[in-house]
């Protein structure tokens, strides 16, 4: 009884970082005007805004991974929350665009650990069959921090300022990290905590070489760089200028829609988690599913008419939502095809391409949409958003190759 006491409060603290940093990814997408006016920004600059946060993030993956490995995510994760709590307070006091790009920076650096240390106390606390439920259960309960980031920032932010919001937010995420340091353990187990085995067995150079080595780490990384690439560019940025200036809606009609595709996401990711373990059985084909139905809705929106119903708009968002939701299911994929003693590296390589995805997307499109000779119209964002659509579609299609995770993870383990 006290151990399950003890995992559920692991499993809680984790999901509160977590969802700071579902927040801090997305939070762009509302404030987007207000950074464009107070530091004159083009769509381009804009993009770079957006995506920085993604590029320091996936940047830091693999040296995350092997950290959690090695010291433990207890540890790295605190490290790099307090870092976070610095970023945000730097975009907070920003004078200028090189200064809030900085924020951006750090904060996308210091969130680097929060999912994928998660997954690893996870894998650590709790029963192997239960991960990729209590994984989409994770993202369902980080997307509060999607949430958040719409209608709610926007609110809060025309009350007292997005300034004073980030300052705030700064002051909480190292309160957090100072509790989550004090309440949590890397494993009930302390000699499993340790990793001996890992140290033994696995330097660092033979952990990316096994990693590297094989075919199923790329075609998913591949999938996922073009699932949540196309996905997190939509959520978190240009969700809103496509809403407000292609279909003349409001600041807060348009945080009502993406507040849609949260609830899409919310509902999306445990339900993944669960179709897989219960009904279909398999992580490979779940995931063939969301990229299909991703594309599908993605593309919808790229061909919508101009100035379009709000209902049909927000049906449209919370099916990209309900379906990006079944992506979680990359990271139970990779975790079954990889030994126990990298998990760590094997998340967070997966995850570097998964974020590496958000920020060429997101710079990508910004370049698009300014390059788009309609863009005063709004069309831009429509061909972006097609563009979107086709990534996913090509993601589903190069998914059909990879192995079924646990005939994969067979293989693996004879080979080692």
């Amino acid at each position: 009884m006290a151990a399950s006491k003890g995992r559920w409060r692991v499993f809680l603290l984790c999901a509160l970082l977590f969802i700071l940093s579902q927040f801090y990814r997305t939070s762009s997408a509302v404030i987007a005007p207000d950074l464009e006016q107070e530091f004159s920004l083009s769509s381009t600059q804009l993009g770079i805004l957006g995506a920085a946060f993604f590029y320091a993030f996936a940047i830091s993956q693999i040296p995350t991974g092997l950290l959690i490995d090695r010291k433990g995510p207890r540890l790295t994760m605190t490290v790099l929350s307090v870092l976070a709590a610095i970023g945000s307070c730097v975009f907070a006091i920003a004078s200028d665009f090189r200064t809030v790009l900085m924020g951006r920076i750090l904060l996308g650096i210091g969130m680097a650990g929060n999912l994928m240390g998660s997954m690893a106390l996870i894998g650590n606390w709790f029963e192997r069959n239960r991960f990729a439920t209590l994984s989409g259960a994770m993202l369902a309960l980080g997307t509060i921090g999607n949430t958040l980031s719409t209608s709610p920032l926007a609110y809060v932010s025309k009350m007292v300022g997005w300034r004073s919001t980030f300052l705030a937010l700064g002051v909480l995420t190292f309160l957090l990290s100072f509790l989550f340091f004090l309440s949590v353990k890397d494993s009930p187990n302390p000699e499993r905590a340790k990793n001996k085995e890992f140290q033994a067995h696995f330097s660092v150079k033979k952990a990316l070489l096994h990693l590297f080595g094989d075919r199923n780490y790329w075609l998913i990384s591949a999938g996922t760089f073009l699932r949540y690439g196309t996905f997190a560019a939509i959520q978190s940025l240009w969700a809103g200028p496509y809403l407000i200036k292609q279909h003349g809606l409001s600041a807060v009609t348009a945080g009502n829609i993406l507040l849609l595709l949260n609830i899409g996401l919310i509902v999306g990711s445990p339900l993944g988690g669960w179709f897989c373990e219960t009904v279909i059985k398999s992580t490979r084909k779940t995931v063939i599913i969301g990229l299909g139905g991703l594309s599908f809705f993605q593309a919808a929106l790229g061909m919508y008419e101009l100035g379009g119903k709000v209902s049909i708009l927000g049906m449209l968002f919370w099916g990209v939502g309900f379906f990006g939701g079944f992506g979680i299911i990359m990271y139970a994929h990779i975790k079954e095809l990889m030994p126990d003693q990298i998990t760590g590296t094997a998340l967070t390589g997966v995850n570097l391409f998964t974020m590496l995805g958000a920020a060429v997307f997101i710079h990508g499109l910004g370049s698009l949409i300014d390059r788009m000779s309609l863009v005063a119209q709004g069309a831009g964002y429509s061909r972006a958003f097609l563009v979107c659509g086709l990534s996913a579609f090509l993601g589903m299609v190069l998914y059909f190759f990879t192995s079924e995770g646990e005939k994969g993870r067979k293989d693996i383990q004879q080979d080692c």
